[in-house]
């Protein structure tokens, strides 16, 4: 286990890290995220004695960084840089076997058990087939998985990984992942990484670092948000859960030239994840936004809430009540313009359409980028009534998300 607490790092005046304290434990991947200059690459080194700390302590298993010896701390600890070159000419499995060196006493030759090891790494990594070529006859990512292969045939208990994949395609980029996370069942793994999506699929518990400090910490689901993206990396982003990972997914969003600030206020009907992007939207554009009703375990729920933004809620699986029916019917009058997802629509949720139908007089803007008016109807052709309904009432359009936002933000001049 790696034990951090109140660790300080400075380089000359500037302090580089500042009381950072956590813990990597046997069988936990634990990813550091961050902006360039927020102390990953040094957090690594101080864990691996490259830099001396300046306050708190590092433990390796109990004992303090300081007591363990340098023979001792290279068969505990290996460590993957961002980058590495070979100045002579190894075969790549000299390289390999350069992991087994700190195993071995001085001027002993390597016993079948090395051997071994150095195989299985190679063999790990998927570089079997390159052993007898030069490793200044390969490529930079090959390159970069012998280096992978040399720490792992260390064997060691703790792996420190400095954006170790980040020169691999992206299927050498799984397949080593997944070889490490296996490998987090028997070992202490920290990891940095640039690649948000990797670390929120490979990683148990992810660490934010931003100006020498943590900023967040916790499960990839707790950290990885809109919220915490923004004030970190001063990027807009959705993030959903995969419907097959479960795990967050993160999509860029393209950078807000200007938040326009206007009064229309806005009610999204919506769910299943169908209003998120378009919620968030609305109100980056400034835009006075509502909406509801919604599950409380529903995707565009959890956005809403993230956000600040009102929501009329029901438990999971529960019917819209008569409360909740009033609460949207007085949203919606309340509302300049009502958006409308093509969310699924069954019984559980029909009353959204039909207080929306009875509204009459509130226009209603339904998202659609193949210009139809249709949802997934559960309902008998209820839903689809309803959606005809306002539509021969003149009260329905059917926009694109572009044109939706335009005319949300510029309303009064439609």
């Amino acid at each position: 286990m790696i034990e951090l607490a109140g660790l300080d790092v400075h380089y000359g005046a500037a302090k580089v890290l500042d009381a950072i304290t956590l813990e990597a434990k046997k069988g936990v991947f634990v990813g550091i995220i961050g902006p360039n200059g927020s102390g990953k690459t040094t957090l690594l080194k101080a864990i691996s004695r490259v830099v001396a700390p300046t306050g708190g302590i590092i433990r390796l298993d109990g004992l303090p960084l300081a007591d363990i010896s340098s023979r001792d701390l290279a068969r505990s600890v290996a460590v993957v840089p961002q980058e590495t070159t070979v100045g002579f000419d190894f075969t790549v499995r000299d390289v390999v076997l350069m992991g087994r060196y700190p195993h071995l006493g001085r001027f002993a030759k390597e016993t079948k058990w090395d051997l071994a090891a150095c195989d299985r790494a190679m063999e790990l990594t998927g570089i079997t087939h390159l052993s007898d070529r030069s490793v200044n006859a390969i490529s930079g990512g090959e390159l970069q998985r012998v280096i992978i292969a040399r720490a792992l045939a260390q064997e060691p208990r703790h792996l420190l990984l400095d954006e170790a994949t980040s020169h691999l395609d992206i299927s050498h980029q799984v397949e080593v992942l997944t070889t490490i996370k296996k490998l987090s069942g028997e070992i202490a793994v920290i990891g940095v990484f640039h690649d948000l999506n990797l670390a929120a699929y490979f990683c148990d518990e992810i660490i934010v670092l931003k100006n020498g400090k943590i900023e967040a910490a916790g499960t990839p689901a707790e950290v990885i948000t809109p919220a915490t993206l923004q004030k970190v990396f001063d990027i807009e982003a959705s993030v959903s859960i995969h419907p097959v990972t479960g795990k967050p997914l993160v999509i860029l969003l393209p950078l807000s030239r200007e938040v326009v600030k206007n009064d229309c206020r806005v009610h999204v009907i919506s769910g299943g994840g169908t209003g998120t992007e378009i919620i968030r939207a609305l109100h980056r554009s400034g835009c006075r936004v509502t909406t509801g009703v919604l599950a409380m375990n529903d995707t565009d729920y959890a956005a809403a809430t993230e956000l600040g933004i009102a929501c009329i809620t029901e438990p999971p699986f529960s019917p819209i009540t008569e409360n909740s029916q009033a609460a949207l019917a007085a949203q919606i009058a309340a509302a300049d313009l009502v958006v409308l997802t093509s969310a699924p629509v069954g019984p559980g949720n029909l009353d959204n359409l039909r207080v929306l139908a009875e509204a009459e007089k509130t226009p209603v803007l339904f998202l659609a980028d193949d210009g139809r008016a249709t949802l997934p109807d559960y309902t008998g052709g209820k839903a689809t009534a309803y959606l005809d309904r306002m539509t021969a009432a003149h009260r329905l359009e059917v926009v694109t998300g572009n044109d939706l936002i335009d005319r949300c933000t510029h309303w009064r001049e439609k």
